[in-house]
């Protein structure tokens, strides 16, 4: 192999290991049988991400991807021990969630793998964001105002229309929530993005344990987020979403969400709004 292409062909693969890392910290999970001291692995996304885990598939060259009875979800899974010592050692020092960890040592306690302590932070170009994104992230348009006829409609169509016809009420955001803090105050450090803050935990609306919320709204944090994608794209369908951000940012500098509604401007700021909810369920 030329010397080029395959240095080319390492570094591809390096930021695949980084990618599948973060979208194993948010969707992965590591099934462990004791008794058969057998281990599976699995990751389970919406159905429209369904080339997410197809692409996990075969870059693993195995597993099954099926759809999952009653609810619109889509399953990777994989037992064989070859692939699942090759997941270990690809995701070996690479991840923070907590849970994730401890599923994780457990496994290299059953294969006789040494586990390796994760460095505080990964560097700026790391893809482990986007993986994280691509499994956790919520890009939203909160419209905190609307009509009482507009607020009737339901689904999809509602929230578009909502959208168009919300004047100024409107804030764009990208959120990822958990109950383990720890990596998401690990991506504050490590890319420079986002603030993180608690939801306490509540009992009288059954939420027993406090959630944390990683979230960016400001248009330098999207301007440096849509510059990290460019090098580190996310593969699921929110990567849409990711090159609308800086149109939402510029229609809204221009006031086009304010114009006449039979001006081009106000149009443009309409398909803006139904191009926003293309992927949405």
């Amino acid at each position: 192999m030329n010397i080029k292409l395959k240095k080319y062909s390492n570094k591809y693969q390096e930021k695949w290991n980084q990618w599948f890392a973060g979208v194993t910290d948010g969707d992965g999970y590591f099934y462990i049988n004791t008794k058969e001291k057998s281990i599976s692995y699995e990751i389970t996304t919406h159905v429209s991400d369904a080339r997410v885990v197809y692409d996990i598939k075969n870059k693993l060259k195995g597993g099954t991807v099926r759809l999952r009875s009653g609810s619109k979800s889509i399953r990777y899974r994989v037992k064989a021990k070859n692939i699942i010592i090759d997941i270990i050692n690809i995701l070996n020092g690479k991840l923070y969630n907590q849970v994730r960890l401890a599923q994780f040592e457990e496994c290299c306690r059953l294969l006789n793998i040494l586990p390796f302590s994760t460095p505080f932070n990964v560097e700026k170009n790391n893809s482990y964001l986007s993986g994280l994104i691509d499994s956790d992230g919520s890009f939203a348009i909160s419209v905190a105002k609307s009509s009482a006829e507009d607020s009737q409609i339901s689904g999809v169509e509602g929230r578009t229309i909502r959208l168009i016809n919300a004047k100024g009420y409107n804030q764009i955001s990208l959120k990822i929530t958990s109950v383990d803090a720890t990596y998401l105050y690990m991506i504050q450090r490590s890319y420079g993005l986002g603030i993180v803050y608690v939801e306490k935990a509540n009992l009288f609306k059954k939420r027993p344990l406090a959630k944390y919320h990683w979230i960016i709204k400001s248009y330098e944090a999207f301007l440096r987020l849509y510059d990290y994608c460019k090098k580190n794209p996310l593969k699921s369908v929110k990567m849409h979403r990711m090159r609308l951000v800086l149109l939402y940012f510029k229609y809204k500098q221009l006031g086009y969400h304010l114009k006449p509604v039979d001006t081009l401007e106000f149009k443009i700021w309409v398909k803006f709004c139904k191009s926003w909810f293309k992927y949405a369920y």
